[in-house]
C-alpha cells in the first residue's frame, strides 16, 4: 500500500512542495529504509512498483516525486552549471527522504539509495555531496552529472566509510555512457565506497534481475 502522505520539507528550488510518497514496511515495523529516485517521465509511484522485486520484509520505501516528472532538464553530460538550480533542487529531495527515514527511526548506515537513469544520477550526486555510511547506494543506468572534464576534476570531499555502491548499466544502453560510469566508480572508489560496476551485455536501458538481487542484497544486510 502506498501513502502519498506528506510533502518535503526543507526542498527548496523547482522541486519544493513536491510530495514524498511512502510504501513497505510501515513506520512502527521499518527496520531498513529504501529512498527510490524515478527516471525522467516516470513518477515516484511508477518507482515504488519498479523496486517491487528488491523490497524485503521490513524495508520501508520512500520516494520523492520531481516537478513534472523531470529531476533535470538536459542531459546528465551537459555541464552541471545547466541542470542548475534543479539539480540542487533534487538532491534536498533525497535529504528530505533520508531525514523522514530517520523520524521513522532507520538511519542512514540502514538506509539504501537508489535511482534509475536521471533518478540514478541523482542519487549519485547525493552521495558526492553528502557522504557518510549508507546501507547502499545503487546507480542503475546513470552517473554523477556533468561533462566527462569535469567528472575528471571532480573529488568526494569526505568518506563513504565502505558503502557499498552498484553501478549498473547495459552494454546497448544509449543513455549511459561506458567512460562517465567508469569516471564516477573512480570517484567513489577515492571515496573510500565499496564499488561494484556491472555492465551486461545485449542490455539497453532497463533494470536487469542481477540488479534487483544485489539491491535485496544490500537491503538484507541492512536489517
Amino acid at each position: 500500500m502506498t501513502d502519498s502522505g506528506r510533502s518535503m520539507d526543507g526542498v527548496s528550488g523547482p522541486h519544493a512542495g513536491r510530495p514524498l510518497l511512502t510504501a513497505g514496511a510501515p513506520a512502527l515495523a521499518a527496520d531498513a529504509a529504501l529512498v527510490a529516485c524515478h527516471g525522467r517521465g516516470a513518477t515516484a509511484q511508477g518507482v515504488i512498483n519498479l523496486m517491487e522485486p528488491a523490497v524485503r520484509h521490513g524495508v520501508a520505501v520512500l520516494a520523492p516525486d520531481a516537478e513534472r516528472s523531470r529531476w533535470y532538464p538536459r542531459r546528465a553530460t551537459a555541464p552541471r552549471a545547466e541542470n542548475e538550480p534543479w539539480l540542487s533542487s533534487s538532491v534536498d529531495c533525497v535529504a528530505a527522504a533520508l531525514e523522514a527515514a530517520a523520524e521513522i527511526g532507520v538511519p542512514p548506515e540502514r538506509t539504501v539509495v537508489a535511482g534509475f537513469s536521471q533518478g540514478a544520477c541523482v542519487a549519485a550526486e547525493f552521495a558526492r555531496l553528502n557522504p557518510a555510511r549508507y546501507g547502499g547506494i545503487a546507480v542503475l543506468s546513470g552517473t554523477l552529472p556533468g561533462t566527462l572534464a569535469e567528472l575528471r576534476a571532480t573529488a568526494i570531499a569526505g568518506s563513504l566509510e565502505g558503502t557499498p555502491v552498484l553501478f549498473g548499466y547495459g552494454a546497448d544502453d544509449p543513455h549511459a555512457d561506458s567512460a562517465h560510469v567508469t569516471e564516477t566508480a573512480r570517484i567513489f572508489e577515492e571515496a573510500a565506497a565499496a564499488v561494484d560496476e556491472r555492465r551486461y551485455p545485449e542490455t539497453g536501458h532497463e533494470v536487469t534481475d542481477d540488479e534487483f538481487d544485489a539491491i535485496g542484497a544490500m537491503l538484507e544486510a541492512a536489517l
